[in-house]
């Protein structure tokens, strides 16, 4: 695996983490996903790419793609917690 894969995964991993955390682990509330690339340093394209695989894996259901107002489902919490 290259160092950009490697980088990629991460920031995944590291962007469905802070929606866990900001969250609680809740599967109900929404919060801007745009809001949260930018705690981690991402621009709103890198943080739209990654919230569109997050939503192809099940992880994250967008309310709203232009605002990118994301909550997160049981999936994503699984996967989550199963890497604590």
């Amino acid at each position: 695996m290259t160092d950009s894969m490697q980088q990629r995964r991460d920031r995944r991993r590291d962007l469905l983490a802070r929606l866990y955390l900001r969250v609680d682990g809740s599967v109900t509330e929404f919060v801007s996903a745009w809001d949260l690339g930018a705690e981690l340093g991402m621009d709103e394209a890198e943080s739209r790419k990654i919230i569109e695989y997050l939503e192809e894996k099940g992880f994250v259901m967008v309310d709203d793609h232009r605002a990118g107002i994301v909550r997160m489902t049981a999936a994503g919490v699984d996967e989550v917690e199963s890497r604590a």
